[in-house]
């Protein structure tokens, strides 16, 4: 007998743990695996059925319950054991979950709750048995009910089981069939096999015809948007495509572990790996956190020692300084001037160092990234990217520096608690925290979708208030000055009321919160006066209870909104991420070399190259550059002249054939050897906000000023820097605005001048100055070309005469090619681009040119 009643507590105390443990445990899995129900589960029969069935269960519990109290106010011989009541209090409270869990839901994933039924029926079974051999039912009637009880609901807890595996059998077989006869040959279109992960990915859709293939995504997909607590309407279109985009990439991983693996490139970068003394700043936060934890039982431990021994020497005059003493010692431990001052400050430099981690990392991935890439960017997304991402940072100190020891404070609650009293006071915390939590969820959820309702109502107050005083003059045209204002009033009404309603569920929500925790405080104080007066309890433990009650309200506060706080900062983080995982076009080849530039030929050979693959740009375009030539490209707008300099500066890698550079295949040169050699005039210079000095040094940093001043001659434009106020000390504003277009582009020369490349492009260098001007550039341009290999990009013709050789650009291929005489003796396409130009006769043109050829000429002699 004693070893069947020993087993029999193990059922009570096990069993309803069991379950809940189960179907916490399968939700949870599911979860993770994105799991979701068919569109056989939204059935309301079934799911009100079990609930039925659920709820009588729960009503035999409570039966059963009420004859133990009976029992015991009876004033019964042998009255219900302690592990009896607790089987009942915790399985009463478990079957409402379940009851609650089942009623919330549209749509039910069954596999839960049907392998909780079944683990409760197998309990509900053994205690069955044992009861009977316990309590034999023919001992009296008490004992017969009580077993009639437990007989009734495994009965029950059959009907569940059957019913359910029957129905999830029936359920996947018609999924099954339901599949293998709607499946197409190929899904909305053409597919190719993607041999790179084993998937097949879809190519083609076909927008035009009705499937019900996805019938059930779409249902899934409305039930989440439903269970959605996070205000998408009120974010920005780059929110929600980052939402958009997270749950896609969640789809694509399968389940939540193969989605958070893709963060573990953050590890590096947030490990001081190297530093030791941030790894002790964070041992030293390890150590406070463990020791918080301790403190937090201590303290009112310790105070309800000081309570017992004063109550000991009460009236006679004894003081128990030494329980004083260390009681105020925690106390100082535990206060923001003891051991929360240390954590502060060895936080600080581990925060410090993961935010510049974070940042530099980003920031240097974003400088690496290629012009595709910063072309089809807003530069306003990837600020906010990294500086969203920059809360991963806070994600992780939430999760181990908050969460973790959120949960561990439970857990000690849970076994203190028990310690100090018995198990019924974990019971009533218990009962408190799982309440607390689940009406701060479901308020959460009602408050949010009242914020909506209430941004929406307060948008389009504003936008009638605005649109009928902005358009003051049509209202008052019509005549409808009393419309608008009913209109405005309504509006106002609306505005009222969504507001009403959203503090309405925040006040209740937290009002009803309070009273819970209120409640539970009043349950916990009464059971310890009433284990004080019974002499089961000294009066410390009184005391020391009612000091760390508190202790206990702390983390039961944060369990309600650290889900979102933890879903809000992967969302951030999702941005730094899709950033991170972003791979460069054009990367150095693992067995690039620096370049050699010496003498400077450049040579094209073959080059084919496509934006986009439907629509080449270049094709098989080939030429020589000799060294210390000048190549002029021309052509018409959008012919590829553009796209040659950025092949070369290999903003671009060619699709085909290959450039080189004194024999030198550019895609094996490393990039910043290649762009070192480069000096470049770009069509639209910009100049970052600081002085003159500061922007045209930044093409050669070590350079003097003299040299400065000298390239600004050469560019002619030292002297117009001396008439400003404060010379090269001005500053030129954002992006160089408060230079004109013929400042600004003089400044870029001069820049490329300073720089002393080997090779010179020029892209419009010329195109916003003035004749004056363009004769006093076209000598600096001799100067900063001579000796060097040029390509020049020009619309007006008439800086690129000199040119030795002149390649004529239309539609990606080379049309023409040769000096200024050349082309025009050969009266093609680029005699009709200088026609178009100038808007005269070809042969005038041809007269003009001779007589400008021959006064250059008489002028470089005189020179």
């Amino acid at each position: 007998m004693p070893v069947i009643m020993a087993a029999l507590k193990l059922l009570h105390y096990g069993s309803p743990i069991a379950i809940i443990l189960y179907y916490i445990s399968a939700g949870t899995v599911a979860s993770c695996l994105l799991q979701k129900p068919t569109k056989h589960s939204k059935a309301s029969f079934r799911k009100h059925s079990a609930a039925a069935l659920l709820t009588l269960v729960v009503a035999l519990y409570i039966a059963q319950g009420i004859g133990y109290l009976f029992q015991s106010a009876g004033g019964a011989s042998s009255p219900p054991s302690q592990d009896s009541l607790v089987y009942i209090i915790i399985s009463t409270f478990v079957f409402i979950s379940l009851v609650l869990g089942l009623v919330e839901k549209k749509k039910i994933l069954w596999h839960p709750y049907i392998g909780a039924w079944l683990t409760g029926l197998a309990t509900e079974m053994a205690c069955t048995a044992l009861q009977a051999l316990t309590e034999p039912p023919q001992s009296d009637a008490v004992a017969s009910s009580r077993l009639a009880l437990h007989v009734a609901r495994v009965l029950i807890l059959l009907i569940l089981c059957i019913a359910g595996l029957y129905y999830g059998l029936t359920d996947r077989s018609k999924d099954a069939v339901h599949h293998d006869e709607t499946e197409p040959l190929l899904v909305n279109g053409s597919v190719n096999p993607d041999t790179s992960n084993g998937r097949v990915v879809e190519t083609q859709r076909n927008y035009g015809s009705a499937t019900n293939d996805n019938d059930d995504d779409k249902d899934n997909e409305a039930d989440s948007d439903e269970d959605e607590i996070d205000s998408d309407e009120d974010e920005p279109a780059s929110a929600k495509e980052v939402k958009a985009r997270q749950r896609k990439r969640l789809q694509e991983s399968g389940n939540w572990l193969r989605y958070l693996k893709d963060f573990k490139i953050f590890i590096p970068i947030l490990w001081p790996s190297k530093n030791r003394y941030l790894q002790g700043c964070l041992g030293v936060v390890g150590f406070v956190i463990l020791s918080e934890r301790f403190l937090n039982v201590a303290v009112p431990t310790q105070l309800g020692n000081i309570t017992d021994k004063l109550a000991e020497g009460a009236g006679q005059g004894i003081v128990p300084w030494r329980a004083v003493g260390l009681w105020m010692l925690l106390s100082w431990l535990k206060s923001s001037a003891g051991l929360t001052l240390v954590k502060s400050l060895a936080e600080l430099p581990v925060q410090q160092f993961a935010l510049k981690s974070i940042g530099s990392t980003a920031f240097q991935h974003i400088m690496g990234l290629s012009m595709d890439f910063h072309n089809d960017k807003n530069s306003g997304e990837l600020i906010r990217a990294i500086e969203q991402g920059q809360n991963l940072q806070g994600l992780l100190e939430f999760a181990f520096f908050e969460v973790g020891p959120m949960f561990i404070d439970l857990i000690v609650a849970f076994v203190y608690v028990y310690m100090l009293f018995d198990v019924y006071m974990s019971l009533i915390l218990v009962a408190v925290g799982v309440i607390y939590v689940w009406i701060g969820a479901k308020t959460t959820v009602w408050s949010v979708k009242q914020r909506r309702r209430l941004n929406t109502a307060w948008r389009t107050e504003s936008k009638v208030q605005n649109e009928a005083i902005n358009n003051w003059q049509t209202v008052s045209h019509v005549n409808r000055g009393e419309y608008e204002c009913k209109r405005y009033g309504a509006s106002l009404d609306e505005y009222n009321s969504a507001e009403w309603y959203y503090y309405l569920a925040f006040y209740m929500g937290g009002s009803a919160q309070s009273a819970v925790m209120l409640l539970g405080r009043l349950a916990a104080t009464s059971l310890a006066v009433y284990r004080v007066s019974q002499g089961k309890a000294p009066v410390g433990h009184f005391v020391t209870l009612t000091a760390y009650w508190s202790s206990i309200e702390s983390p039961l506060a944060q369990i309600s909104w650290s889900i979102r706080r933890v879903s809000s900062m992967l969302t951030d983080s999702e941005r730094l991420l899709q950033l991170m995982t972003t791979k460069a076009s054009v990367i150095d080849s693992p067995d690039a070399i620096d370049i050699d530039i010496k003498a400077g030929e450049v040579e094209f050979d073959c080059v084919n190259f496509a934006y986009d693959v439907r629509r080449p740009t270049l094709k098989d375009v080939s030429f020589v550059a000799k060294p210390g030539q000048t190549i002029a490209l021309v052509g018409e707008t959008g012919a590829g002249k553009s796209t040659i300099l950025k092949l070369l500066y290999r903003y671009f890698d060619v699709t085909g054939g290959s450039i080189r550079i004194d024999g030198q295949d550019i895609r094996k040169a490393t990039l910043d050897s290649l762009r070192d050699s480069f000096g470049m005039v770009p069509q639209d210079p910009a100049l970052f906000n600081e002085t003159l000095m500061a922007n045209i040094k930044y093409a050669r940093l070590d350079a003097t000023d003299e040299e400065v001043m000298d390239a600004c001659r050469a560019a002619a434009i030292h002297d117009k820097i001396e008439s400003f106020p404060d010379k090269y000390n001005s500053t030129v504003g954002e992006r160089g605005v408060k230079l004109s277009g013929g400042e600004l582009q003089r400044v870029s020369i001069a820049r490329a001048i300073l720089r002393q490349p080997k090779i010179v492009l020029l892209d419009e260098a010329t195109s916003m100055i003035d004749a004056e001007t363009e004769a006093l550039i076209q000598k600096a341009f001799r100067k900063l070309t001579h000796g060097r290999t040029t390509f020049i990009i020009a619309h007006r013709l008439s800086t690129i005469q000199h040119a030795d050789l002149i390649l004529v650009i239309m539609d990606g291929q080379i049309v023409e090619r040769g000096t200024h005489q050349e082309l025009f003796r050969q009266n093609g396409k680029y005699v009709k681009l200088w026609s178009k130009q100038l808007n005269k006769d070809v042969n005038e043109i041809g007269a003009t040119l001779d007589v400008i050829g021959k006064s250059d000429a008489g002028s470089d002699d005189t020179s």
